[in-house]
C-alpha cells in the first residue's frame, strides 16, 4: 500500500487489525493529551513495524501515525503476523521486549505532556532516548535517605512510598507517589543528598532521567520548572499528609461470604468520589474473550496483553478492587503486584486451617502492601478475640461489618481508600459532655462515622461511640458513673486513686480490646518516660480510657511496660492530626470544648496563699478571689498542646473545627452530663447543618455522573 504525505495511517482509538511494515517513506507518531497533540516518534528506517505493540497486547490504537513523505508499506492481518510469533519464539521475546518499551515510551510521553504542557516533538523525543528504565518490585528500594541526587524519577505504572528517619532511626511514613508523579527534583536542584528513603509500595516503572539531562531539560522547558515548582509548594503548604490519587484495592475473603455484595457495597460507598472498576479472574477473561488468559506464563504473548488491560483498566477508574482468589497461581501473583491495599474478609468463627490459608495468600502480597483485617459479624453482640485475630494475619487493622449491611461496607469502602469520615473529640474534663450533643446532632443528620480519635474525656466518650452506642446511651452511662468517679486519697501519687474511673469503664467494655469496637478508634495520652505521643489504637479498651483521661496530679499515671502514660491533653489535646494521618483524603470533624482562657487574677492576694484565706474569700466580702486547685491543674495540663491545636486548626487538618464555648461548667464538674450535652448539640446543629448544606452544594456543582460498579 502507498500513502501521501500527510495522509494517515493508524488513528488514536481506532481498532486493530493490522500491522504494517515499512517499505519506503517515513512515518510520524504522535497522541492526543487532554487539548494538545504531542508527537512521540518518527519512523523512518526500511523493515520497521506499525501497528505490532497492538496487536500483541489487544486493545485500540495508542497513537495516530501519518506520512510525512510519500511512503510504501506492507500490511500483515493481525491473526497471520500472531501465527508467525507463534512460530518463531525468539523474534515474539524481542517484540513482546520493544512492545513493552513502545508502550512504556508513551506513558512517559503522555505525562510529560499532561503534567508538565511539554509537546515539542525534538524535545519529547530526546527525552525518552535519555531516560533509564527502571522496574520495581513490592518493596523495592528506588533509593535511600541521604543518596547523592544524581537521579529525577518520573512514575510512569505503579506506587512508591517515601519515609524518613526520626530521631530513634525509625522510619516515618510521611507520603505516597502515584502515577504521573515526580520524586527526587529536589535534591537535583539543590545538590543535596536525598532526603527521605523512596521504595515501591506496588509493581512500579519508573524512568530515570541522570542529573545532567534533567537541568538541560528543564533550561530548554523553563514551563516544566514551574509546574514542578507549584506542585511541590502545593504539597508542602497543605496540611494533609500526601497520598496518592488513586487506590486499588485486593479482596480476599473466606470462601462462603458473598463477594459480589461486598463488591457492590463498595461501590455505593465510594459512588460520590468516583468510578470503580472491580477485576477478577472470571471478568478478565470474558473482557479478553479468551479462557486461561489469566493464568498465563510470564514473557507470554498473552502476558503483554493481560497486563496492558490491567493497565488501561486502572487508568480508566478512580478506584479498583480486585479479587485475589484462594490458590496462590498465577492469577493471584499478578493480582496482588498490582495492590496498594489488600482486605482480609474472615468471620469471627473461621476454622484455624481456613484462617491460616488465607494468611499464606495474603503474604504472597509482601510487606509493603497494608492489610486490613475485615470481621464480617453474625449477630449484634458485642465482638471478642479480633486482637488475636489480627495479630495472627498481620493486620495494621480491624474493620467490624455486619453482614450484607449496605451502611457498613460504605464505611469499609471510604476506610480503604483513605477517604474516612472521622470525629475527633478533645479534652476538657466535664466540659467533654458537650462532645455527645455533637454525636446526637451528626446522628440526627445522617453524617456518618467511620473512626473515633479522643483525648482525655474525649477519649473516654469515644470509646462509647465508637462500640455504637446512641447518645442516648452514652449520657446514661455518663449520668450512671461520672458523678462519682472521684475516688479521693491520701495525695502521695495523685489527688485520687483512678480505681472507680477504672472500674466503671470495666463494667462495659469487660476485657474486650479496642480491636473489639464496631468502629474505629484511636485514643491519645502522653509518654512521660520518652516525652512522647503514645497513640492507643489496639490493646485493652480500658486501659486507653484510663491512660487517656489520666490527668497529672489527679490521677494515677498508668504504666504500660517500661513507660508511664498520663491524660492524652499534656501534648495533643484535640488530635486532628492523628485522625488526619489515618484518612489523608479524608473529612474530620473536630470538637474542641478546651476552654479559650485560662482562670486569670481576681485581685493580689501576694507570693502566698493560705488555704484558709481562700476558703474566707469565697464567703467573704473580700474582693480578692483565689485560682482554683483543679482550674490551675487543667489548664497547666493543656498549655503546651494549646500552640498545637491553633496550628492544626490554621493549617486546616479539620474539615470543620467546632469550637464549643460551654461557660460557666468547670473541667472537673461531672455532674450534669445530660445538659451540658443538651448545650453542646444547641450549638453544634446550626453549623452543622449549614456546614452540610455546603458540602451538598459543592458536590452538586462539582460533581460527575458516576457509575457505582464497572466491570
Amino acid at each position: 500500500m502507498r500513502l501521501n504525505r500527510g495522509e494517515t495511517l493508524i488513528a488514536q482509538g481506532d481498532a486493530s487489525d493490522t500491522v504494517y511494515l515499512l517499505i519506503d517513506g517515513s512515518l510520524q507518531v504522535s497522541r492526543d493529551v487532554d487539548e494538545a497533540t504531542a508527537v512521540i516518534a518518527e519512523i523512518s528506517e526500511p523493515g520497521s513495524l506499525i501497528g505490532e505493540m497492538v496487536a500483541i497486547g489487544g486493545g485500540r490504537r495508542t497513537a495516530t501515525v501519518t506520512s510525512t513523505s510519500p511512503s510504501e508499506l506492507i500490511a500483515v492481518d493481525v491473526d497471520d503476523f500472531q501465527r508467525l510469533l507463534q512460530q518463531e519464539p525468539e523474534l515474539t521475546d524481542l517484540l513482546v521486549t520493544v512492545a513493552i518499551r513502545r508502550a512504556e515510551e508513551a506513558e512517559l510521553v503522555e505525562l510529560l505532556a499532561r503534567h508538565f504542557g511539554l509537546v515539542d516533538r525534538a524535545t519529547l523525543i530526546a527525552t525518552c532516548s535519555s531516560v533509564e528504565w527502571r522496574t520495581l518490585a513490592a518493596g523495592d528500594v528506588l533509593f535511600r535517605e541521604g543518596d547523592p541526587s544524581d537521579f529525577v524519577y518520573f512514575v510512569v505504572r505503579g506506587r512508591l512510598i517515601t519515609t524518613r528517619a526520626d530521631d530513634e532511626e525509625d522510619e516515618l511514613k510521611v507520603g505516597e507517589i502515584g502515577r504521573g508523579e515526580v520524586v527526587g527534583e529536589i535534591g537535583v536542584l539543590r545538590h543535596q543528598p536525598r532526603s527521605g528513603t523512596v521504595r515501591a509500595s506496588r509493581d512500579t516503572v519508573v524512568a530515570g532521567m541522570p542529573e545532567g539531562a534533567f537541568l538541560g531539560l528543564i533550561e530548554s522547558q523553563p514551563r516544566m520548572l514551574i509546574e514542578m515548582f507549584l506542585d511541590a509548594l502545593a504539597r508542602s503548604d497543605s496540611p494533609r499528609w500526601h497520598s496518592a490519587p488513586s487506590t486499588v484495592v485486593g479482596l480476599l475473603s473466606e470462601p462462603g461470604l458473598d463477594i459480589g455484595a461486598i463488591v457492590a457495597g463498595i461501590g455505593s460507598g465510594l459512588s460520590d468520589f468516583g468510578v470503580l472498576r472491580h477485576l477478577s479472574r472470571d471478568v478478565v477473561e470474558r473482557a479478553l474473550d479468551q479462557p486461561g488468559v489469566a493464568d498465563c506464563g510470564r514473557g507470554s504473548l498473552e502476558e503483554v496483553r493481560l497486563s496492558r488491560f490491567l493497565h488501561e483498566t486502572e487508568l480508566a477508574a478512580d478506584f479498583m478492587t480486585v479479587e485475589v482468589g484462594n490458590e496462590p497461581d498465577q492469577w493471584a501473583l499478578r493480582a496482588v503486584g498490582i495492590l496498594d491495599h489488600l482486605l482480609v474478609f474472615v468471620t469471627p468463627s473461621i476454622s484455624k486451617r481456613t484462617f491460616n490459608q488465607l494468611e499464606a495468600m495474603a503474604s504472597l502480597a509482601g510487606p509493603a502492601v497494608s492489610r486490613t483485617l475485615v470481621i464480617v459479624d453474625q449477630d449484634d453482640g458485642a465482638p471478642t478475640g479480633s486482637a488475636a485475630l489480627r495479630n495472627g494475619m498481620g493486620a495494621s487493622r480491624v474493620i467490624h461489618i455486619r453482614k450484607a449491611d449496605s451502611v457498613d461496607l460504605s464505611r469499609l469502602a471510604r476506610i480503604a481508600v483513605g477517604r474516612a469520615n472521622s470525629l475527633v473529640l478533645g479534652g476538657g474534663g466535664g466540659r467533654g459532655f458537650a462532645h455527645i450533643g455533637v454525636y446526637r446532632a451528626m446522628q440526627e443528620l445522617a453524617i456518618p462515622v467511620d473512626l473515633v480519635v479522643g483525648a482525655s474525656m474525649g477519649g473516654v466518650l469515644g470509646a462509647a461511640i465508637a462500640d455504637r452506642w446512641t447518645a442516648d446511651e452514652v449520657v446514661a452511662w455518663a449520668e450512671d458513673r461520672f458523678g462519682d468517679s472521684l475516688d479521693y486519697t491520701i495525695p502521695l501519687v495523685s489527688l485520687v486513686k483512678g480505681e472507680k474511673i477504672a472500674r466503671f469503664a470495666r463494667e462495659r467494655f469487660g476485657e474486650r480490646d479496642i480491636e473489639d469496637l464496631r468502629l474505629s478508634y484511636m485514643a491519645v495520652s502522653t509518654d512521660l518516660t520518652s516525652s512522647r505521643m503514645h497513640v492507643h489504637d489496639k490493646g485493652s479498651v480500658v486501659l486507653a480510657i484510663r491512660a487517656t483521661s489520666a490527668i497529672p496530679g489527679v490521677m494515677p499515671p498508668v504504666p504500660l511496660g517500661d513507660a508511664l502514660l498520663v491524660d492524652g491533653g499534656v501534648l495533643n489535646n484535640i488530635p486532628i492530626d492523628v485522625a488526619r494521618a489515618e484518612a489523608p483524603m479524608g473529612t474530620v470533624i473536630a470538637s474542641d470544648v478546651a476552654p479559650p482562657r485560662g482562670p486569670g487574677a481576681h485581685g493580689d492576694y501576694g507570693l502566698s496563699a493560705s488555704g484558709w484565706q481562700a476558703l474566707r474569700s469565697r464567703w467573704g466580702r473580700n474582693d480578692t478571689r483565689y485560682p482554683s486547685i483543679s482550674a490551675v491543674l487543667m489548664r497547666s495540663m493543656i498549655t503546651a498542646s494549646m500552640r498545637e491545636r491553633d496550628a492544626q486548626v490554621r493549617d486546616g487538618l479539620a474539615d470543620l473545627y467546632l469550637d464549643l464555648d460551654i461557660r460557666g461548667v468547670s473541667m472537673l464538674e461531672f455532674d450534669s452530663p445530660r445538659a451540658v450535652a443538651q448545650r453542646g448539640y444547641d450549638a453544634a446543629m446550626p453549623v452543622l447543618e449549614a456546614w452540610l448544606a455546603a458540602q451538598r452544594s459543592d458536590r452538586s456543582e462539582s460533581q460527575p455522573n458516576h457509575a457505582a460498579v464497572r466491570t
